[in-house]
């Protein structure tokens, strides 16, 4: 593998931020018939990583247009995008969490993972768990000052790879649980020791086969969207982890969490899956999903508070 392509972002007042490529076609995961995808995330740190190792939080995001032509999604033409069009930044809509975990002195990669969703079959949440796995031990080689992300110095002794976390969200919930069932092996090195995912999708993994014991584990999803009971079956492939938490955020919908797919942050394209699917209702209401009849749909900016709630509440009671 050779050098990423680095590039730094203005970032946030008190975080910084810098993205690392290797380029389209960089990785080849296993469950994606030798297909190949990007090896790309997006850094957001403290702006003062001095003072010891500080904890790392990978994320992932879900499935969602992966191409787009300005303001026109690109459907059905693989991976890489066509000349034509550009990638979708679907890994750059939790920024909002990056940056209050930043605040709270973690390290935060956000992972790229268009390639999977334009080429994936039913074999999507191991390609996912093994993109996790491969951005993990690029940064077990930093963390010695070795590997392709040696250019990235500044985080080389800053990061703790005792002390990890994983969120993910719709599809990439459904790779941070594949990569904390107990069948998984994680990365030499590297200690993962609590997994989120928000609003999972279950893509594949067999919950009547497979457990998550060993990893605490919490499961967020909104009363409004259609994935609420795939939360629900995650939650049950825990039963007997004494550290796992299931949190139903009412009136919250699918797509809020990651603010390119939320219409006013995203592209043209972007959609509130509840009045997609016809469950909103008026004076601003939606109808949920969990049997509990109408409720207040959540504003974007109130759903993505309660994300920064449970994420910054549960990562620093397992990785403090």
């Amino acid at each position: 593998m050779g050098s990423a392509q680095v590039s730094t972002q203005e970032g946030a007042a008190r975080s910084g931020q810098v993205t690392y490529d290797f380029d389209d076609t960089a990785y080849a995961p296993p469950g994606l018939d030798g297909k190949r995808m990007e090896l790309k995330a997006a850094v957001t740190y403290p702006r003062k990583l001095d003072g010891g190792k500080h904890p790392l939080v990978m994320m992932l995001h879900g499935w969602g247009d992966t191409c787009a032509a300005g303001d026109k999604p690109v459907r059905g033409r693989g991976w890489p995008c066509p000349k034509d069009a550009k990638p979708v930044d679907n890994y750059l809509g939790y920024a909002y969490l990056a940056e209050a975990l930043a605040d709270k002195g973690y390290i935060v990669v956000s992972v790229a993972a268009n390639g999977i969703q334009a080429q994936e079959k039913d074999m999507g949440h191991t390609a996912r768990a093994a993109l996790l796995d491969k951005h993990l031990q690029l940064w077990e080689q930093l963390s010695a000052g070795e590997g392709p992300l040696r250019e990235l110095k500044q985080f080389t002794g800053h990061v703790d790879l005792d002390r990890v976390g994983t969120l993910g969200h719709s599809r990439g919930g459904g790779g941070v649980i594949a990569q904390a069932l107990d069948s998984h092996t994680p990365p030499s090195g590297v200690h993962v020791r609590a997994t989120m995912a928000l609003a999972p999708a279950m893509n594949g993994i067999n919950a009547d086969k497979e457990r998550i014991t060993r990893i605490p584990l919490a499961i967020v999803a909104g009363t409004c969207d259609a994935m609420w009971e795939d939360g629900k079956i995650a939650a049950t492939m825990a039963a007997g982890n004494s550290n796992a938490e299931h949190h139903d955020v009412p009136g919250g919908n699918h797509n809020f969490f990651n603010t390119i797919w939320t219409p006013g942050t995203g592209p043209a394209f972007a959609t509130d899956d509840v009045a997609v699917e016809k469950r909103n209702r008026p004076g601003g209401r939606c109808e949920s999903t969990n049997q509990t009849g109408t409720v207040r749909q959540l504003t974007p900016a109130e759903q993505r508070e309660t994300a920064i709630h449970y994420a910054t509440a549960f990562f620093d009671k397992h990785l403090k």
